[in-house]
């Protein structure tokens, strides 16, 4: 029993002097500060650390490090081990965080330095100490109880924005000052007791880097501040937070992070009050202001939002969720929109006013599995005459009300609408009206329903009757529109073909007494017609070509007159063929007509024809059989002044008469002159009198 007692006594004896030996001997120093060294330079190549001087004693601690000749690690003061007693003095300084990336496993930038003191026991302890991290002055002060954090204290000043984004690896995407102060009760998990609040000033977004970084465009200096108050209060965070900035105004009263769950809901609030400060960012003038408040909810990686809008005057609801990234369940409900408010919004003039109603359900918004339903009204819309009139200097009067309805169907890349619009001068309705998201394109049917053509006169600046159907096709692709169409018209076929601003159309088989009773024009010849027409919608110019076939003059004050003075009637001939070309610019018709039949011959060498002011103005040169004749056109269009050059329809019919009568004539003259001329005399004066027309 006695030999077990030594022996363990020895043994005892000799472990703490093995102990003794090894901690608190130079020899023992020695070799710790050896396996620190070799701890850390074996694992990584990149940072050498150097043990420059290591003492432990059974009452004190003294340690210097270096890090590359660039960084400094001193601490210095009492430690006892058995009594787990300390009370030291640190003071670490570290000129570049990058080179200690290998040893930390993470990447920081910029330098670091912080000093205090760290004392008491394993029953009470505190740490407290300054630094001046990402520039800032800062203090803190841990409260330890059996070496876990009690209370936490700590305030940063002005610390600099752009300083902390390089400690964290990050571009400097902001400049600006930054103060935290945080008062922690508890640091415990699920047991947290405390108050952060952080404010930030004179924030300003750097564009550069923001433009590189991110490829962005951004063109105006964006200020910002900002005041965040977080409660932590067991195992969540709960905050209030205030963004204000140069564009808009980003408000959340509460909002509550789980820390165990990682869950964040919150309520939200975004006033933009002037959206005109928005272009340098987005690279549109758009006006006018709107808020935006709801909640949000993050949970998984999934986000789901809801809120509503005062967006143009509207009463508007929406919600949303965004899940792996993909937006999908997009429901919205625009009501009592405004058309002029609208319009303003997006910087345009104010065309219209009107009430416009958007509801949208769209289960999954991803463009490739695109699946959703929109539908938009619009009710008691009506044309502002005096912004049209300026904008496109048009010279509307009446008013003009519309409505209209338009199912959209999302599917695959693609919005197929059937639309319907109706106006109080035309409807237009589309059965399949496609817009492909890949590559912006438009194609679309339509039918276009003029009911009156009367009430076109505004935009058509000439006074039409009748009614008018055209249905066609259109597309717009690469910046290039085409529109093609026709119609049964005036007893003919009407197609056309309009490529951005260029118009060929066609008109076969139409009759001309229809056309000039649409036109509300005399109705003069009457013929089968095939018309060409090339015309610049931009430059308000091109050429009117074609052919008036087996036409004949109808019964009117020209037919009539040329009638009583030439006794022939016109309106027995056939024209075969009448061709006609014309020069259009601005309205104005320059024609050239050339009419031949059995017995006649018309031409219209210098014809001008002004729609805009309704007004003609016609040189015709004609001839029937041997005689010509000439005839002046001017005026109004619907009632013409007709001046007809008479001298030879009346010579003809003097000389018929005179031939028809020469034996009569000469026997009188020879019983007046009795006699004296003889017949040679009275034949020579019969051939003067002739002369004379």
């Amino acid at each position: 029993m006695k030999k077990l007692f030594f022996g363990l006594t020895l043994f005892i004896i000799a472990t703490i002097g093995t102990i003794y030996g090894v901690l608190f001997t130079k020899t023992g120093n020695d070799f710790i500060a050896s396996y620190i060294e070799n701890k850390v330079n074996t694992e990584q190549s990149d940072v050498k650390l150097k043990v420059n001087k290591f003492e432990l004693t059974f009452n004190t601690i003294t340690f210097n490090a270096t890090i590359d000749d660039n960084s400094n690690i001193d601490v210095i003061g009492d430690l006892q081990l058995f009594k787990k007693v300390v009370d030291l003095k640190y003071n670490i300084k570290i000129k570049e965080l990058s080179n200690l990336e290998n040893l930390i496993n993470q990447k920081l930038n910029g330098p670091f330095n912080t000093s205090g003191i760290f004392k008491g026991n394993e029953r009470a302890a505190l740490i407290e100490g300054i630094s001046d991290i990402a520039s800032s002055e800062t203090t803190y002060k841990i409260n330890l109880i059996n070496f876990e954090p009690s209370d936490i204290n700590f305030l940063v000043k002005n610390a600099k924005i752009t300083d902390l984004l390089n400690l964290v690896n990050q571009p400097n995407y902001a400049s600006g000052n930054i103060d935290i102060k945080g008062d922690i009760k508890n640091a415990r998990a699920n047991h947290l007791d405390g108050t952060i609040i952080t404010n930030i000033n004179n924030g300003k977004l750097i564009n550069d880097v923001i433009n590189k970084e991110l490829n962005q465009n951004i063109a105006s200096r964006i200020g910002f501040k900002s005041d965040i108050n977080a409660k932590l209060i067991g195992d969540k965070i709960e905050l209030k937070s205030d963004l204000i900035t140069s564009l808009a105004d980003v408000f959340a009263s509460k909002s509550i992070i789980n820390l165990n769950t990682n869950k964040i809901t919150s309520d939200y609030k975004i006033d933009v009050k002037n959206l005109s400060k928005l272009q340098g960012v987005i690279g549109t003038k758009l006006n006018g202001k709107f808020i935006l408040d709801g909640n949000l909810v993050f949970e998984n990686g999934n986000l789901k939002i809801d809120g509503k809008s005062n967006i143009f005057e509207s009463n508007t609801s929406y919600d949303f969720k965004l899940l792996n990234s993909s937006l999908q369940d997009v429901n919205f409900k625009i009501e009592n929109a405004k058309i002029d408010k609208l319009l303003h919004m997006l910087n345009k003039p104010i065309y219209a006013v009107g009430d416009l109603k958007v509801q949208g359900n769209i289960p999954n918004a991803n463009l490739n599995t695109l699946d959703g339903k929109i539908n938009t009204t619009i009710e008691n819309g009506k044309l502002i005459n005096e912004v049209i009139n300026t904008v496109f200097k048009q010279n509307f009067k009446k008013n003009v009300s519309f409505s209209g309805d338009l199912d959209t169907k999302l599917s695959s890349n693609k919005a197929l609408t059937k639309a319907k619009i109706d106006t109080s001068i035309a409807n237009l309705t589309a059965n399949e009206l496609v817009f492909n998201f890949k590559d912006s394109s438009l194609i679309s049917d339509y039918l276009l329903s003029v009911p009156s053509l009367e009430k076109l006169k505004d935009f058509t600046g000439a006074k039409l009757r009748g009614s008018l159907d055209i249905s066609g096709d259109l597309s717009k692709k690469s910046g290039a529109l085409v529109v093609n169409g026709n119609s049964d018209v005036i007893g003919g076929k009407l197609n056309f073909n309009l490529k951005n601003d260029d118009l060929k159309a066609t008109l076969k088989d139409a009759q001309i007494k229809q056309l000039t009773h649409m036109l509300y024009y005399p109705e003069v010849f009457n013929s089968k017609t095939d018309l060409n027409l090339d015309y610049n919608l931009l430059l308000n110019k091109g050429k009117l070509s074609g052919n008036l076939l087996n036409g004949h003059f109808l019964p009117n004050d020209f037919s009539a007159l040329v009638n009583q003075l030439a006794k022939f009637d016109l309106t027995r001939e056939v024209y075969e063929t009448v061709k006609i070309n014309s020069d259009i610019n601005n309205m104005v018709l320059s024609s050239v007509i050339n009419m031949k039949s059995a017995n006649t011959t018309i031409d219209v060498t210098n014809s001008v024809l002004d729609l805009n002011k309704d007004t003609i103005d016609a040189t015709v040169k004609g001839k029937i059989k041997t005689t010509d004749f000439g005839v002046n056109i001017k005026g109004s269009i619907s009632k013409p002044k007709i001046s007809l050059d008479t001298k030879g329809l009346i010579e003809n019919q003097i000389n018929k008469q005179l031939d028809k009568n020469q034996d009569k004539i000469k026997e009188k003259l020879d019983k007046v002159l009795k006699g004296k001329l003889g017949e040679e005399g009275s034949e020579k004066l019969l051939n003067n009198i002739k002369s004379l027309f």
